[in-house]
């Protein structure tokens, strides 16, 4: 009995140990097949480009490392499609926009022309010909920048002042008040209108200021009762009632108030003061009339002054061209 437990509990241990190297072997074979392998990996991508479209011009696929031989590309891309400058982007900006470039070009929808291998070239010698025109154009503002330090020096001041007569810029304009021109005038009448406006609402603050004044003297003098009493009520009725005496007095005709002048006569000074008005009146329009025409006329002698100037050099310069030509 005891040799049949003993046999059954080695047989037993043995299944057991069979089950440990079974499931160990799995896990080995479990870890291993997670390990990567490169050359199916390899397999993969390059099935993948297969499979992929066929591209114009035989125009290899592109893949992310290919950025800084295709960064000329690239750049002409952006420029012509989205208009913008790829010097003017960060880093992981020009990379996100090849990341697009990159998608659109491997699926052929991009136009034939930027598979064309000339457009690449182009590209590569624009961008190697763009350094050597900074240089032109820094070396171009150097020149610039001391040409002007040297006209602002001192010592070119002197030098001017010393030899040769006044420059004749100055000799052309004349002296005294010049003739305003049409913009001018218009821009002195809104500043007259606005400040024509400005006193009327001036006016009217101070008319409102002083009511609201005597308003307060006579609440002071005689205050009101309390709103709601009926000696406010009483108050109210008197009010009331000497309004309507007073739109009845005015109605029904009363007194006229006639000026003494109108009743025995006088100088005729109101007559004067309102002919003198009406031809002040118009002698400011006149005024305001012969400014607008002086304007005009200046605006007009000043464009046929241009155009007889620009007429002098255009004929200077086929006198010159006939006197090469013809001796």
């Amino acid at each position: 009995m005891e040799s049949h437990r003993h046999s059954y509990r080695n047989s037993h241990d043995l299944k057991r140990s069979c089950s440990l190297s079974n499931e160990r072997g799995t896990d080995v074979k479990r870890v291993r097949s997670r390990s990567p392998n490169r050359e199916g990996h390899h397999y993969r991508s390059s099935k993948r480009f297969e499979n992929a479209a066929q591209l114009p011009f035989h125009a290899h696929h592109l893949q992310k490392r290919d950025l800084d031989a295709n960064r000329a590309l690239l750049g002409s891309y952006l420029d012509i499609q989205k208009d913008i400058d790829i010097a003017e982007l960060r880093e992981d900006e020009v990379k996100g926009r090849w990341k697009s470039f990159l998608g659109k070009w491997n699926r052929g929808e991009l136009a034939e022309g930027w598979y064309d291998p000339s457009t690449k070239q182009k590209a590569d010698e624009r961008q190697n010909e763009q350094p050597a025109r900074e240089r032109c154009i820094v070396d171009t503002s150097i020149v610039v920048a001391a040409r002007q330090e040297v006209e602002k020096s001192p010592e070119s001041d002197e030098e001017d002042d010393g030899y040769g007569p006044a420059l004749p810029e100055a000799a052309r304009h004349r002296a005294g008040p010049a003739i305003p021109r049409a913009q001018d005038l218009q821009l002195r009448a809104e500043q007259d209108e606005e400040d024509r406006e400005i006193r009327i609402a001036d006016a009217r603050y101070d008319r409102k200021q002083d009511r609201n004044l005597q308003k307060e003297r006579i609440e002071e003098l005689a205050p009101r009762a309390d709103p709601g009493s009926r000696e406010r009520l009483l108050e109210r009725k008197r009010e009331t009632t000497a309004t309507n005496r007073e739109f009845r007095d005015a109605k029904g005709g009363g007194e006229v108030e006639i000026k003494e002048s109108d009743l025995m006569g006088d100088d005729g000074d109101d007559f004067k003061k309102k002919r003198k008005e009406l031809s002040r009146k118009k002698n400011e329009r006149e005024i305001r009339k012969e400014e607008i025409l002086l304007a005009r006329a200046a605006e007009r002698e000043e464009r046929l002054g241009k155009a007889r100037r620009k007429e002098d050099k255009t004929m200077e310069m086929l006198k010159e061209m006939a006197r090469q030509r013809f001796g």
